[in-house]
């Protein structure tokens, strides 16, 4: 009877209020629940460009990075699958196409290729097209998938390790067949409907499409460079209807393209037999990059050994494509092993190496540096402009 009486007592002293406490507190309005919302972006500009970030610590969630070259603002990114490569533009810059793998226990489990569809507004995946399970992947560059000129057919690079290419109908979202391009590999567009590969015997395989997209016809060109003695990258730049492979010693081969056939040029050389003396090499990942209306090609270059192509460079040599001149080079304020050009007239050179997570920003006509865009990503690859 004690314990009661005595927990009676404390509630009653504890419902009864001091006589000068404070009034009770004004009720709160419950927070209303936040809405996603997405931002859209307006009409490209002629300074936007894509950074390939092919996440070495977490190489399952690759992604393509959107950039102002102009303000150094990032703009959208893609979550482009395990192991990505590059993204492929749509000629009226109306869809983004990239070949991506995904697997059914994230790190394990069944595989599955696909070709993803983009929207270019809020960088959504609209469509997905399956492809064999077989793409080609490593350090991106340009040669692991194409797009047909008119931007019908995606041509994806695959190796088993036997070597074929996927063709894809992105405007109809539809798989069209498995080309088989045996002693040569890699996929360089050339009009609407062929594409060329790259053969370990110094020469190009043309492959040419019906209208459909199947196999129509190919054809070997003549040899145009010595595999043994000086054999050329894969990571070759566009000019027209001329691709432009070079040799690990610096010469350019140029091919041309027309009619399905394919038209070994005469060989140039980037260095002078001084430079050549001096140890100046070619390096990097994407090395090289055309600018199609100036005429101009730009280069990565170092001093090195042999098997040194692999290494970063501090300077970029630039060369007029009408007479094969050097024109100048710019210094880079760090080393870099990818080179990007925007289109316009008065174009941007961005440029970034794997091991650093920054971007670099250069006045590609001057040669000054306009800005560093520190990461992300965290490992910056292939650069791209739309």
């Amino acid at each position: 009877m004690v314990r009661v009486w005595v927990v009676a007592a404390l509630m009653s002293v504890s419902t009864v209020a001091p006589a000068d406490a404070a009034e009770p507190a004004a009720t709160v309005a419950p927070l209303q629940a936040e809405q996603a919302t997405s931002e859209k972006l307006g009409a490209p500009k002629p300074h936007w460009f894509f950074v390939a970030d092919t996440n070495f610590l977490g190489y399952l969630d690759s992604k393509e990075y959107l950039y102002d070259g102009d303000t150094g603002a990032m703009l959208g990114m893609l979550s482009t699958g395990a192991f990505g490569n590059a993204a492929e533009f749509a000629p009226d810059f109306a869809a983004i196409y990239v070949p991506e793998i995904y697997y059914s226990r994230g790190s394990r489990g069944d595989r599955t290729d696909v070709v993803t569809i983009y929207d270019t507004k809020e960088l959504k995946a609209i469509g997905e097209v399956v492809i064999p399970a077989k793409r080609a992947t490593g350090v991106p560059h340009r040669a692991y998938q194409g797009l047909s000129d008119d931007g019908r057919f995606m041509y994806v690079s695959n190796m088993t390790p036997a070597t074929s290419v996927s063709v894809v109908d992105v405007q109809a979202r539809k798989f069209i067949a498995e080309i088989e391009v045996s002693g040569c590999n890699l996929v360089y567009p050339v009009g609407d409907r062929a594409f060329a590969s790259l053969c370990g015997d110094g020469t190009v395989q043309v492959v040419s499409l019906d209208e459909q997209g199947n196999l129509k016809g190919r054809e070997r060109s003549a040899k145009f460079f010595d595999p043994d003695k000086d054999p050329v990258t894969e990571k070759a730049s566009r000019f027209g209807n001329t691709w432009l492979y070079i040799s690990f010693d610096g010469y350019v081969h140029p091919v041309s393209f027309e009619g399905g056939k394919a038209k070994p040029g005469k060989p140039w050389s980037l260095f002078t037999d001084k430079e050549r003396a001096d140890g100046w090499k070619i390096g990097g990942g994407q090395f090289n990059a055309v600018h199609q209306s100036l005429g101009r090609l730009f280069v990565i270059v170092h001093k090195g050994g042999p098997y040194s192509h692999k290494e970063a460079g501090k300077d970029v040599w630039t060369y007029d494509l009408a007479t094969s001149k050097k024109l100048g080079s710019i210094s880079m304020v760090a080393p870099v092993t990818m080179l990007g050009l925007t289109k316009d007239a008065a174009p941007l050179l961005i440029a970034d190496y794997p091991a650093t997570a920054a971007v670099y920003v250069y006045d590609a006509l001057k040669g000054t540096h306009l800005r560093t865009i520190a990461g992300p990503p965290t490992v910056p690859g292939f650069i791209q402009a739309p």
